[in-house]
């Protein structure tokens, strides 16, 4: 919508800016025009200093070259030229002679430029308008460059030439005319002057018509709100929503621009929206180009709209076809003028595109509302088809015979449309619209060709016709006005001062019969009747016999006179007599015999056309039988010949005009080519209208299957290679033709030079005449060149004044010639489109004879068209062969494929037993016999599996271990008794492991976490009651992928019972030895007291308190031995207190106080953090827990080792409690057994102060974790609970 909005606000901004224009005119002329100025004195300012640098540059480079010249060769005069933009750039020396030049300069170079007489000059000449700069050289030669500023080329030639004029009008918009004389208005000239204030040149800027400009504003405008709209459809077509709402508003907006955005003013279309090629009749006249754009954006609107509900037979379809084919035919053709299709292939294609839309459009639509049946079979849509090609066959027979077609021909499609709606019911669903489209395409193309290939043929007889009585009539209205314009504009320059040779060229190209292709012979006569300057445009170089006669009856004349004549050679004959005696005269014959040999054939030959090409006239000899001298048409092998008798005063010729007929490949294959276009482009549109819907592709429709199938890929390497094939051959033989064409012109142009060389010794004629007379006598324009430039005199001298020839031959051939090292060379040239090879002779004076000979006149005629055509039948013949064979490919391959993948799929069933047949011998064969002995192995291979399963199931029921096997998802794959006797439920198969049961609830949760994780293997131990299973776990398969799982289970309950009672009796041999210790001490104690007494000795009280206090330290040492074990054994037993909140913190302090933690020298400390929460554990535990382990730790340090205890919030839920040594550490191999009770690193101690740590904690709720480096110290860390309030 806001585009939409911005298109009309552009609307009002145009109505706005033309009404400023209309309004204030001049003001906007005057500003534009100061605008315009500025930046045209810059430009040419530019330019001007550009040349000087230019000659300057080439002018200290003059030494060099002229020293060492073949550095020409190397590029610095081509790199200097191009640096500084010039158009050409010379170098002479002191006598005018050509040292060195690059570039291209038409006509020759003035001769106060070689001898650098002025430093700058503008000359003009009729065709171009140089802009030159000279600069002397340190050795006295002359350098010279030459912009180019202006070219009055015809547009139809389309030579871009890169003259200022045109790149400054392409620029700005605004048309300028240079000059060499100051025009007399002053406003709006521009004066290019020097730094001495001399004027070299006039430019006035062109002042527009102001309708023209408003008009001009006005197309921008309209580009502007096209592009607005287009931009709001495309929009609106792809954000609108998939419903039919939508998509109906979308095509109904490309139908309102398809019927009024001016499309009619693109470049290379605005023919195909003329009033003068086509007008369809009716209220409101529509145009070729018009009736194309509706018809097509029908399609997308046929798309969209839904399937009709109303059903009708096939025989109510094939009556609708027959008569509506006819009736649209006969209505378009209507619209056709008499020589609308005559010339040009574009419309022709486009009207042929705009009339099998509109039949398309008609089958289509009664295909549509076709009832289906489903019995229906598609061979008769085949039939149908087929029928309606032979049909279009015979109609172009019929044309190629008679030119016409009957008004009822069209109908009789009435029958192949019937046969293809009876199938229509045999394509279900979607393809049943995409395959009556296409099949419409089909018919309403094949209908349309014919038809309009007829109209074509008549437009084309109708302006043979035409051009025919044109030249039969001895009067010529439009000629006769564009002569006596001729004459207004030879008389108005001829008062402005210009040059004869100005004079006629100018006269003609402002008289407008340059657009007309009119041929003339334009002769400047003096006063005395001497013939002077001549221009043959489109005419040979004889003149007529009565040109003498003529000149003196007009010399006595003062007005312009017409004379008709009834010759040949002239039809009309004008006079133009001028101020001071002289006399122009033009003579316009009927038509040329030889138009290819005047040199200015280049600059009408656009304008001519392809018509006039192929007349003929046949001069008649007294007694030849004169025909008819009324038009008549006869069909030859050629195609249609109409001819007719041409009676002069001096002549009677037989003029031919001949409309080619394509011969039966060719048309074949420009109705093929066609018929594809038209398909093509009909099914973008349909498709566009789907695509509104979101429809393009039905969802059951596998375009991917369709692309990566076998077929497919089969068809498209076929076509591939059928592709490849033609373009290679195509490429060939377009490059073969063209070169046959430029050999072809050289050829005759060789012959010419040749030709010339051979007559040029022996010719005797007075001095100065001598090209004259061999131009004449080779008919032929000859070039002459002396030390590599162009000489201006003989037949040529009014070319070379009008800058058709170039004023020098390239330099190589120019070496190569002027070296001895040939006699002859060639080049091509160019004048925009048109060819030209130029052959170059050496003479025996030394001079260079030229001749030119346009490419287009050789004699191989050069049907690029045509083979492309048939470049393209091929690449469609290629296109079809390509499916067939990939139809039989298929069929062949596909067959035992299939076979194979019906054997693959009931072996993958099961079916052991399927076979395929061994007897092919082709490679299939191989492949059948190796999938049967494939399938014998796994026959083999699945007995076996078998036994073995059932030997694996039989050993798994008697193990006594449990086995479950899972698949990757958890599912149990394999069970044993034994495991469903320690879960004590019934595990199924396929199912999860059961969570019925403490066991099995344990079990169940274990198993999916490891199923879940990474791990590959694991084990745990699972307790129900007084029942403990120990359970391993490990992944099979390889890594990568996903692996199933075996877990083992196994019943150690007995067996823990036997190692508990092992341990107790372990602890009982410890206990014994351990308390055994003390006793022998104490014995021997009592045993030297008792003979201490007995004896009587003196120190007895000495004795008894020695080794009294001796028992009384092994005693201690009993009741510490007693204590630990009792520890050990029953640790948070019946009568100890319950847990409680401890400080972590005060218990350290408490526990530093006892070991000196605040002395200075002391090796303990403690950095426990402050505010950490209360643990749950009993307060005397924790010290005594810390006062082993700092026991432990004070054993390992050495001199200046160090303990410390630290604290810290480990998460939300647990404290931990690091007691941190540098001692020696624990070596790596011992690390794990230190938690057994009576096992020590040292040789003193009962070996139970960690396994009671560990016991403690335990009864926490927490645990202990070791970790120690040898050299480096030990770290013991306690994880205790958090005391919480729910723990209450």
């Amino acid at each position: 919508m806001s585009v939409l909005v911005l298109a009309i606000l552009a609307g009002f901004g145009a109505h706005r800016q033309v009404s400023q224009l209309a309004n204030g005119w001049e003001g906007y002329w005057d500003d534009r025009e100061a605008e315009v100025g500025q930046r045209l004195d810059e430009s040419l300012q530019q330019r001007l200093e550009s040349a000087e640098l230019a000659a300057d540059s080439l002018a200290s480079l003059a030494p060099g070259l002229r020293e060492d010249p073949e550095l020409t060769e190397l590029g610095t005069v081509r790199r200097l030229r191009s640096r500084f933009g010039a158009a050409a750039v010379a170098l002479y020396d002191s006598r005018g002679s050509l040292l060195v030049w690059d570039g291209v300069h038409r006509g020759g170079v003035p001769e106060d430029a070689q001898q650098g007489a002025e430093r700058y000059m503008y000359r003009d000449t009729p065709l171009f308008g140089y802009l030159y700069v000279t600069a002397h050289g340190a050795d006295g030669s002359i350098a010279v460059v030459a912009h180019l500023l202006r070219s009055d080329v015809s547009p139809a030639l389309e030579a871009p030439l890169g003259d200022f004029a045109s790149q400054f009008s392409r620029a700005t918009g605004e048309a300028i005319t240079i000059s060499r004389e100051s025009p007399t208005q002053s406003a709006g000239v521009f004066d290019l002057e020097t730094e001495d204030g001399v004027r070299l040149l006039s430019v006035t800027v062109d002042r527009p018509v102001a309708a023209d400009r408003i008009d001009e504003v006005m197309g921008r405008w309209r580009g502007v709100v096209s592009a607005a709209v287009v931009i709001a459809w495309l929009l609106l077509a792809m954000g609108g929503a998939a419903r039919m709402a939508s998509g109906t508003m979308a095509s109904g907006g490309l139908l309102f621009i398809a019927g009024l955005l001016p499309f009619e003013r693109i470049d290379g279309l605005a023919h195909l929206f003329a009033p003068s090629l086509f007008t369809l009749p009716g209220p409101i006249p529509i145009s070729l180009g018009r009736l194309a754009l509706l018809t097509l954006a029908g399609f997308t609107t046929v798309a969209v709209l839904p399937r009709p509900r109303v059903e009708v037979p096939a025989w109510v379809a094939g009556l609708f076809v027959g008569v509506g084919f006819p009736l649209v035919t006969n209505t378009v053709s209507g619209g056709v003028l008499p020589l609308g299709l005559a010339e040009g292939r574009l419309g022709y294609v486009v009207y042929n595109v705009a009339m099998a839309g509109l039949l398309t459009l008609l089958a289509g639509s009664a295909l549509a509302f076709c009832r289906a049946k489903p019995e229906s079979r598609t061979y008769a849509a085949t039939a149908g088809v087929v029928v309606a090609v032979l049909l279009s066959a015979v109609g172009g027979v019929f044309v190629q015979r008679t030119t016409g077609l009957p008004a009822w021909w069209p109908a009789l499609w009435a029958l192949p449309t019937a046969a293809v709606a009876v199938s229509m019911g045999a394509w279900p669903g979607w393809q049943r619209p995409l395959v009556g489209w296409l099949a419409a395409g089909v018919l309403a193309s094949s209908a349309a060709l014919p038809a309009t290939w007829a109209h074509r043929t008549e437009s084309r007889i109708e302006a043979g016709s035409h051009l025919l009585s044109g030249l039969a009539s001895s009067t010529d209205t439009e000629l006769e006005r564009g002569l006596q314009r001729l004459g207004a504009v030879a008389d108005t320059l001829e008062r402005a001062g210009k040059s004869p040779v100005d004079i006629m060229y100018g006269a003609w190209r402002r008289s407008g019969l340059s657009e007309g292709g009119a041929p003339l012979r334009l002769t400047m006569w003096d006063a005395d009747g001497q013939q002077g300057e001549e221009l043959r445009i489109g005419v040979g170089a004889e003149p007529p016999a009565f040109m003498t006669d003529l000149v003196m009856r007009a010399l006595g004349e003062d007005a312009q006179m017409i004379f008709p004549y009834n010759r040949y050679d002239a039809r009309y004959v004008m006079s133009i007599p001028l101020s001071g005696g002289s006399v122009l005269t033009v003579i316009a014959p009927p038509i040329d015999l030889d138009p290819s040999r005047s040199p200015l054939a280049a600059l009408m030959g656009a304008a001519t056309g392809e018509l006039s090409a192929a007349v003929t006239l046949i001069p008649l000899l007294p007694g030849d039988p004169r025909g008819g001298e009324s038009l008549a048409w006869q069909r030859t092998g050629s195609g249609w010949q109409g001819q007719i008798a041409l009676q002069f005063d001096d002549a009677t010729y037989h003029a031919h005009h001949l409309v080619e007929m394509p011969v039966a490949i060719l048309a074949t294959a420009r109705g093929a080519l066609l018929l594809v276009l038209n398909l093509a482009i009909f099914f973008a549109f349909w498709l566009g209208g789907r695509a509104l819907l979101r429809d393009v592709a039905p969802p059951e429709m596998r375009l991917s299957g369709l692309v990566i199938s076998f077929r497919a890929r089969v068809t498209l390497a076929l076509f591939g290679f059928f592709l490849l094939a033609n373009a290679l051959f195509g490429t060939l033989a377009y490059r073969t033709l063209a070169q046959a064409s430029a050999r072809s012109a050289r050829v005759i142009a060789e012959r010419v030079v040749e030709d010339a060389a051979g007559w040029y010794l022996s010719l005797d004629v007075p001095p100065g005449t001598r090209m004259d007379r061999l131009a004449r006598q080779v008919r032929a324009e000859l070039l002459e060149y002396r030390d590599g430039e162009l000489r201006g005199g003989g037949s040529v001298a009014e070319l070379v004044e009008i800058g058709l020839y170039e004023g020098w031959m390239p330099m190589t051939q120019h070496r190569l010639l002027d070296g001895r090292e040939g006699i002859s060379e060639f080049t091509e040239t160019s004048l925009g489109r048109w060819r030209y090879v130029t052959a170059y002779r050496r003479l025996p004076d030394g001079d260079i004879l030229g001749a030119q000979v346009p490419i287009q006149a050789g004699t191989t005629a050069i049907r690029t068209t045509d083979m492309i055509e048939l470049l393209g039948l091929a690449v469609l013949v290629g296109a079809a062969l390509s499916l067939v064979l990939a139809w039989v490919a298929g069929r062949a391959l596909t067959s035992p494929i299939r076979a194979l993948q019906t054997a693959s799929e009931g072996v993958g069933a099961g079916n052991l037993a399927m076979r395929l047949p061994s007897s092919r011998t082709d490679e299939f064969g191989a492949v059948f016999r190796a999938f049967n002995r494939m399938v014998g192995r796994v026959r083999r291979a699945r007995r076996q599996l078998v036994r073995t399963s059932r030997r694996t199931q039989a050993i798994m029921d008697e193990a006594a271990v449990g086995m479950i096997a899972l698949d990757p998802a958890g599912r149990v794959l394999l069970v044993n008794p034994s495991a469903e006797d320690l879960l004590d439920t019934e595990v199924l198969v396929g199912r999860n492991v059961p969570a019925e049961g403490a066991m099995s609830e344990a079990l169940s949760d274990w198993v999916a976490l490891f199923v879940d994780g990474t791990a590959e293997e694991a084990t745990t131990e699972l307790h129900s009651g007084d029942r403990r299973v120990r359970v391993r776990a490990r992944r099979l398969g390889s890594l990568g992928t996903r692996r199933g799982v075996v877990v083992a289970m196994d019943d150690v309950t007995d067996e823990l019972r036997t190692e508990r009672v092992l341990a107790w009796g372990e602890m009982a041999r410890q206990v014994a030895h351990e308390v055994k210790n003390p006793l022998t001490p104490i014995k021997l104690s009592i045993q030297h007291i008792r003979r201490a007494w007995n004896d009587g000795r003196s120190d007895f009280d000495e004795i008894l308190i020695k080794n009294a206090d001796a028992m009384l330290s092994e005693i201690d040492r009993l009741a510490a031995i007693a204590s630990s074990f009792s520890r050990f054994g029953a640790p948070g037993g019946a009568g100890e207190t319950p847990l409680s909140p401890v400080s972590v913190e005060f218990v350290a302090d408490d526990v530093m106080t006892l070991y000196g933690g605040e002395q200075s020298v002391s090796p303990f400390s403690q950095h426990v953090a402050q505010n950490l929460p209360a643990v749950r554990c009993r307060q005397e535990e924790l010290k005594e827990v810390l006062i082993n382990l700092l026991e432990n730790a004070r054993e390992a340090i050495g001199e200046g080792g160090s303990v410390t205890i630290e604290g810290r919030l480990e998460d939300n839920s647990m404290v931990s409690v690091d007691v941190v040594d540098d001692g020696a550490g624990i070596p790596e191999e011992v690390l794990t057994r230190i938690f057994e009770p009576r096992f020590s690193t040292r040789s003193k101690g009962a070996g139970l102060g960690l396994p009671i740590v560990q016991r403690l904690v335990a009864t926490w709720g927490g645990t202990v974790t070791v970790a120690s480096e040898v050299g480096v110290g030990t770290t013991v860390t306690l994880h205790i609970p958090v005391w919480l309030e729910e723990s209450t």
